[in-house]
């Protein structure tokens, strides 16, 4: 069995750990200073520990604080770390290089997960120059892991598959407002939310071409064209590509903070 220790039990790690905790190949610990992270691991019957003790007693470690905090936390465990232990940050911004000078023991790591990991369903890009393979098997249980060759990818990765979830979570927000418009109090508006999702799913699940299924809902002069049209003249698809550049170019400045 394999030892998992997680530095810092945010939202992230507790979408890995919760992804993890069915593999009975692996033991996870935890460690953070957050009370209510804390009273999180307790619940989950998942044992914390100290900072020597976990980056001494974990054979992996996934890193999972903020990219401010990253390097005053390298600061206080590079003296426990031993050669072999694998660690895997998922710090956006913070590069490989970056992270060998802070903690030049170990094998280092960096990888991208997403929210949902939760599910063993994220998507999550990995770089690094030591060797994979434990390490994509951890994440394709979470899902699906990308080996990435070049590390700026790991940017776009953050952006479009990490930051991106929360701008449909924005859309799907607006979605279910609208229904309270429509539905009466005892219908749920998140059955009917997740219906409508489900069916857009299962659209495009035998690799029918998008804009064909756009054409087959639009008809001339009717009412999704005229919808279309508002979001065209409102430029919402650069506005949405702007705003995956945006996060992009805040995970490239994060490198250089």
């Amino acid at each position: 069995m394999r030892k998992i220790g997680f530095i810092g039990c945010g939202h992230m790690a507790k979408a890995l750990i919760k992804g993890l905790k069915s593999n009975k190949s692996y033991e996870l610990f935890g460690h953070d200073r957050n009370t209510k992270n804390l009273a999180w691991l307790e619940h989950e019957k998942i044992p914390f520990c100290s900072l020597k003790e976990i980056c001494q007693e974990s054979d992996i470690l996934m890193i999972c604080v903020k990219p401010k905090d990253m390097y005053d936390l390298c600061s206080e465990m590079r003296t426990y770390i031993g050669n072999e232990l694998k660690i895997v940050s998922v710090a956006a911004g913070i590069t490989l290089e970056n992270l060998k000078d802070a903690l030049p023991g170990g094998k280092v790591y960096r990888a991208m997960p997403n929210i949902g990991a939760k599910h063993n369903l994220g998507i999550t890009s990995i770089f690094s120059y030591e060797e994979l393979n434990e390490i994509i098997d951890i994440f394709n249980y979470l899902g699906k892991a990308i080996v990435v060759e070049d590390e700026d990818k790991i940017n776009l990765h953050t952006s479009l598959i990490g930051s991106a979830p929360a701008f449909y979570f924005e859309i799907i927000n607006e979605f279910e407002h609208r229904l309270s418009e429509l539905l009466p109090d005892d219908v749920s508006k998140r059955d009917i939310t997740l219906l409508f999702l489900t069916s857009l799913i299962s659209a495009i699940q035998n690799g029918e071409n998008l804009e064909d299924l756009i054409q087959s809902i639009k008809s001339k002069g009717g009412t999704t064209e005229a919808g279309l049209n508002h979001l065209y003249e409102k430029d919402f698809i650069n506005i949405f590509s702007e705003a995956i550049d945006a996060a992009k170019n805040r995970a490239a400045d994060l490198s250089m903070d």
